[in-house]
């Protein structure tokens, strides 16, 4: 079939393949999901215990740092 210019399906191209559209999207959602990320654990240092964003506080007794 090469003689004819046809290529099989799944046959390795002679040239690089370019990053499409998905590729684009799924780039941008790993960027917000670390920006997400990223403002949770600024938020769970200020109300975690002794600014540790993996110990819970107290239920009865919750401490906040004060805002300077």
């Amino acid at each position: 079939m090469s003689q004819f210019g046809m290529q099989m399906p799944g046959a390795r191209s002679k040239r690089g393949s370019n990053p499409d559209v998905y590729t684009g999207l799924a780039v941008l959602a790993a960027a917000f999901l670390i920006g997400a990320c990223a403002v949770m654990w600024t938020a769970a240092t200020k109300v975690g215990k002794a600014g540790n964003p993996f110990e819970f506080q107290d239920p009865k007794k919750i401490e906040l740092k004060s805002a300077k």
